[in-house]
C-alpha cells in the first residue's frame, strides 16, 4: 500500500504545523547531515552561505525547531542575553551557523492555517524583538527572518513586512536530491490535499490589512496621515460592540481591524473611517 492510499484509508494527515516544521522540514533540509544546505540558501535570496561543519564534534551550527530563547535560557547561560524580552514568543525554526558570516535564519511557518496579514505581521514582528536579543549577544552578522508558507496562502500575504518562502518552491529546490525519500513525498501529499485541509474561517480578519488603535485611527484622520480608509468592528457601524467601544471610551485603545479598500467592497462589519470619526466628534461635544 502507497503512501498516499495510507493516508486515506487509515490515519489521516496530520494538520499540525508542528509537524511540517519540526519533522518534515528538518528531514528534508538536513538531510546527509546538512549536506544539501545551500539549497536552502539559495532560496533565501541567495544568500551568502557560510561552510557548514555537521560532525558534532567540531560543528559550527545549531538548529532548532518551536524555540523558546526565554525558555531555553536558564541559569548561566541567561548571562549571555542582557536585552531579552520576556516574552515565549518563539519562531518554528532557527539555524545558527558560527561561520563567516556568522548567520541566524529563522523561520515562522503556516500549512494549513489562515493567518490574517496583521495577525502574521504582529507574530513575526514579535519575533524580531527575539532575534534582535541574539543578533546582539551573539554579535551575528546576517539575520534571514522569513514566512514559509504554501502558495494559495502567500497570494493573500499583500502587505507583509517579512519575506516569504513557500513549501512549493523548498519542495521544488530539494525534489533532485529528496526525491523519494519518505518525509519529502509527505510535503508533496500534504500541499496536494492543501484546499481539502485548510482552515475554512468565518470571514474574521481576511478583510484586515493592519489593526490600529481607534485613537491613532482619528488622528491619523484628522491630520491626514492615515493611508485606510475603511475599519470593521463586530457588527458594523451601527452594532452594539462599537456603540459600548464610544459609551466606555474603549474606543482609544481598542484594536481595529482596517483596509485601504472602501468599505463597500468588504462585508457588513466594516464601515468607512470618516464615519467613525464624525460619530467620535459627536461624542465628545459637550451637551
Amino acid at each position: 500500500m502507497s503512501l498516499r492510499q495510507m493516508l486515506l484509508t487509515d490515519l489521516p494527515m496530520n494538520r499540525k504545523e508542528r509537524f511540517f516544521t519540526g519533522t518534515v522540514f528538518p528531514m528534508i533540509v538536513c538531510k546527509d547531515n546538512f549536506k544539501h544546505i545551500s539549497i536552502l540558501f539559495s532560496l533565501l535570496g541567495n544568500a551568502q552561505k557560510p561552510p557548514v561543519i555537521a560532525d558534532v564534534a567540531q560543528t559550527n551550527i545549531e538548529f532548532f525547531t518551536e524555540y523558546s530563547l526565554k525558555e531555553s535560557a536558564t541559569g548561566d547561560t541567561r548571562r549571555r542575553f542582557v536585552h531579552l524580552p520576556q516574552t515565549k514568543d518563539t519562531p518554528d525554526i532557527v539555524l545558527l551557523i558560527n561561520g563567516t558570516p556568522r548567520t541566524l535564519i529563522a523561520f515562522e511557518a503556516k500549512m494549513y492555517d489562515v493567518p490574517s496579514v496583521a495577525d502574521l505581521n504582529q507574530q513575526m514582528a514579535a519575533q524580531e524583538a527575539i532575534l534582535d536579543a541574539i543578533r546582539e549577544a551573539l554579535k551575528i552578522d546576517t539575520v534571514h527572518h522569513f514566512a514559509l508558507l504554501p502558495e494559495p496562502l502567500a497570494e493573500q500575504m499583500d502587505g507583509l513586512q517579512f519575506p516569504i518562502l513557500t513549501w512549493e518552491a523548498l519542495q521544488k529546490a530539494y525534489e533532485p536530491v529528496c526525491r523519494g525519500d519518505y518525509f519529502f513525498e509527505m510535503l508533496g501529499i500534504a500541499l496536494e490535499m492543501y484546499d481539502k485541509l485548510v482552515a475554512r474561517r468565518s470571514g474574521f480578519g481576511l478583510n484586515c490589512e493592519e489593526k490600529i488603535p481607534g485613537e491613532q485611527i482619528y488622528d491619523g484622520f484628522r491630520n491626514g496621515t492615515l493611508n485606510k480608509s475603511s475599519m470593521g468592528r463586530y457588527g458594523g457601524f451601527k452594532g452594539d460592540q462599537l456603540k459600548q467601544d464610544i459609551v466606555s471610551a474603549r474606543w482609544r485603545t481598542f484594536q481595529y481591524e482596517t483596509s485601504s479598500k472602501d468599505s463597500s467592497q468588504l462585508n457588513r462589519n466594516w464601515f468607512n473611517v470618516a464615519d467613525f470619526v464624525n460619530l467620535i466628534e459627536s461624542s465628545l461635544r459637550p451637551l
